[in-house]
C-alpha cells in the first residue's frame, strides 16, 4: 500500500521538474549545451569545396569537429587545419581568438588506409560552454599551417540560440 503513495510523490516531483521555467539567462540553462551541426563557408582561395563543423556541448566545455572535403592545392602535406572561435560573426570577426582549437591539428584522413585525401578531420575541445557560444554571435575560422601562410579556408557563423531552443 505505500508504494502507491510514493510513486505519486516521485510522479509529482519529476513533473514539477519538467514544468520549471527556463532560465532567462541562455548561458545557465543546461537544456542550451546540447548540439550545433553547422555548415562553413569556403573561402575565395578554396572555392568549391565543402567544410562542416559539429559543436557537443559537455558542461563547462565544448567538443569541436571540423571537417573539409579539401584544401586548396598549395596547402602542404600532410594537411593541418587550425581551428579558432571568435566573436563576432564571419563578415565581422574580432581581431583575435576568443578560444583556439590547436592542440591537435593534424587532419585525419577519409582516404583508403596508406593514402592521404579527403575529406579531413580534426576535433578539439574549447573550454567554454556552448550556451555561452551561442548567446552571442561567435564563429568557427579554420585555416591553413602558419608555413601555408596561416589562410583562411573556411568560416561558419554559430547559430545563436534563440527563445524556442529547449
Amino acid at each position: 500500500m505505500r508504494a502507491i503513495p510514493l510513486s505519486a510523490i516521485a510522479l509529482t516531483a519529476a513533473l514539477a521538474g519538467c514544468a520549471s521555467a527556463p532560465s532567462s539567462n541562455p548561458s545557465e540553462d543546461p537544456r542550451a549545451d546540447r548540439l550545433v551541426n553547422m555548415r562553413l563557408t569556403a573561402s575565395r582561395l578554396n572555392a568549391g569545396e565543402t567544410g562542416w563543423a559539429t559543436l557537443v556541448g559537455r558542461g563547462d566545455q565544448t567538443d569541436a569537429t571540423v571537417m573539409a572535403s579539401g584544401v586548396p592545392p598549395q596547402v602542404s602535406r600532410p594537411i593541418h587545419l587550425y581551428t579558432y572561435i571568435y566573436d563576432g560573426v564571419c563578415a565581422s570577426l574580432a581581431a583575435r581568438p576568443s578560444h583556439s582549437l590547436t592542440a591537435v591539428v593534424l587532419a585525419r584522413s577519409g582516404a583508403a588506409a596508406g593514402q592521404m585525401g579527403p575529406p579531413y578531420t580534426v576535433s578539439n575541445t574549447a573550454a567554454v560552454r556552448l550556451s555561452e557560444l551561442r548567446a552571442t554571435p561567435h564563429a568557427i575560422v579554420v585555416r591553413s599551417a602558419p608555413a601555408d601562410g596561416n589562410q583562411s579556408l573556411f568560416c561558419g557563423d554559430i547559430a545563436l540560440r534563440s527563445p524556442n531552443d529547449g
